[in-house]
């Protein structure tokens, strides 16, 4: 895991469940784990088979009831761990069809639901031939992206040329871009139901990181026009893919100006940034930690069908992206209204800019009474942060630091 103990403490969710969680933790976020007995630090967690091998060893010693993985880039390789020791949960054909967004769009769209134009990019070739049958604007990912890390929007020849020579992505995917606004829904399937989902819509988008703007989210509330109708739209998406019996889901989906719900698309896994503090800021319902105990404990699990947040008790998050330069100062005593503040930065640190919508300097769960209050009290938060925080250096001057 690579995750801050604040997003996943589990220990607190284990206490009850009888259950003993080993966890696997990256070098960088070990310290917050190191008073958790059987936590185990890996210098090489992404890569280098650490993690993999650690996992294998453990499991001759101690063989898992379950194997816990939340972040997107985790969740094959749990699935693999998962069939080669016989472990319950999300097989690797289910987790590759919410992973693969050429494969997704492919099983949905055969279900009958709109999608946007798209297509493998594998060779420089398929991106010209699909600009030349659909022209401009196009979206190019890579298909097994997270984060929005790599995703590019191409306006013409001279962002074309651009791509390529900076190289296209590994397993590139390419569609057409879609007018529309974004909108979320996130939620639990346990014993193969959803029993819990969340409508959100997002404030800007999930490329702000690139242009140093605020990336942000509000609740819709069940009264909302468009809640019921999404959430329907969820399960259908949901009922077009290898769903499993358990799982977290995060789907995007456009509301396009002619009134149609188009795909952008659907992880096995919760939303990031702080959308499962905003969803219990307004609810009590606590996403990640619902999801994991019905992976390792469903008798445990909170006994309340819960669908939408009821009218009058909206939240939100707003995250803020470093700049190109040496942080000087971040801003203090935020408005009333913000419930919840996160800090990743440290006074005196360089930075070159967002490099991920995941990695923020600094974010904040926000209250309000309907999206549209969210989505006012969140431009009076990006005020206050922008009069608080102090950039020093020159643009571009100082090499990149981790947010991690």
């Amino acid at each position: 895991m690579d995750s801050d103990y604040a997003d996943t403490p589990y220990d607190k969710w284990a206490a009850d469940t009888g259950v003993r969680p080993h966890l696997l933790v990256s070098e960088a976020k070990f310290p917050q784990y190191s008073h958790i007995p059987g936590a185990v630090s890996l210098p090489d967690f992404r890569q280098g088979g650490d993690a993999e091998r650690a996992a294998l060893e453990l499991a001759e010693h101690t063989p898992p009831s379950a194997v816990i993985a939340r972040m997107e880039g985790d969740l094959l390789r749990a699935a693999r761990l998962r069939e080669l020791l016989g472990v319950p949960g999300q097989d690797f054909a289910s987790t590759l069809a919410f992973r693969d967004k050429v494969h997704m769009k492919t099983l949905v769209r055969e279900s009958g639901l709109d999608v946007p134009e798209f297509a493998p990019v594998r060779v420089d070739f398929d991106l010209f031939g699909f600009v030349r049958e659909h022209g401009y604007p196009v979206v190019v990912k890579p298909a097994l992206g997270s984060g929005s890390t790599g995703t590019q929007v191409l306006r013409g020849p001279a962002d074309l040329a651009r791509l390529l020579a900076e190289g296209l992505p590994e397993h590139a995917e390419v569609e057409r871009f879609v007018e529309g606004r974004m909108y979320v829904v996130d939620g639990l399937v346990a014993a193969g139901e959803p029993v819990a989902t969340f409508v959100s819509r997002y404030l800007n988008d999930c490329l702000s990181f690139h242009d140093g703007i605020y990336l942000g989210s509000a609740q819709l509330t069940r009264d909302h026009p468009l809640t019921d109708r999404l959430i329907g739209y969820a399960r259908k998406v949901l009922g077009a893919l290898p769903t499993p019996e358990c799982a977290a889901f995060h789907l995007e989906v456009f509301h396009t100006p002619d009134d149609r719900l188009v795909l952008c698309e659907i992880g096995s896994r919760t939303g990031g940034a702080l959308t499962a503090p905003a969803i219990h800021a307004a609810t009590g319902f606590n996403l990640d930690e619902q999801w994991f105990r019905a992976q390792v404990a469903p008798e445990t699990l909170t006994d309340a069908r819960i669908h939408g947040v009821a009218p009058g008790h909206s939240a939100g998050w707003v995250v803020f992206y470093p700049e190109r330069g040496t942080l000087a100062a971040l801003p203090e005593n935020p408005p009333p209204f913000v419930v919840e503040e996160r800090l990743r930065a440290t006074v005196g640190t360089a930075y070159q800019g967002g490099v991920k919508s995941a990695h923020y300097l600094a974010a904040y769960v926000l209250t309000g009474a309907d999206d549209q209050e969210v989505e006012r009290r969140a431009q009076e938060l990006a005020q206050w942060y922008a009069a608080g925080v102090r950039w020093t250096g020159l643009h571009g001057e100082h090499g990149k630091a981790s947010l991690d």
